[in-house]
């Protein structure tokens, strides 16, 4: 599962962030269209990257200026399970 919670994070359980194929850094994109975030998870630090960090229950991503800046930041709890699409990872919101 993965989380969106309203102070901004995108949390991992264990599972889901075998997904980051231990990545330290992702790209986000939000679909309006289809309410979705693709998160793409890159090996190095580029412009506009968000680094990801890991804990022993999974992993997260601090991304309030990302939700904001798409005025979607969750009012409540998001969790739904990941789409593994090539080297994106898919989530509806």
């Amino acid at each position: 599962m993965i989380s969106v919670k309203p102070n901004g994070r995108i949390v991992f359980n264990k599972k889901a962030a075998e997904l980051l194929e231990n990545s330290y850094f992702c790209m986000l994109g939000y679909d309006n269209d289809n309410q979705a975030l693709g998160i793409l998870p890159v090996a190095e630090q580029e412009s506009n990257a968000f680094p990801v960090r890991y804990a022993a229950k999974g992993a997260y991503i601090g991304a309030k200026k990302f939700f904001r800046h798409f005025n979607i930041l969750p009012q409540a709890v998001v969790e739904n399970s990941p789409i593994k699409c090539g080297q994106f990872i898919g989530l509806k919101f």
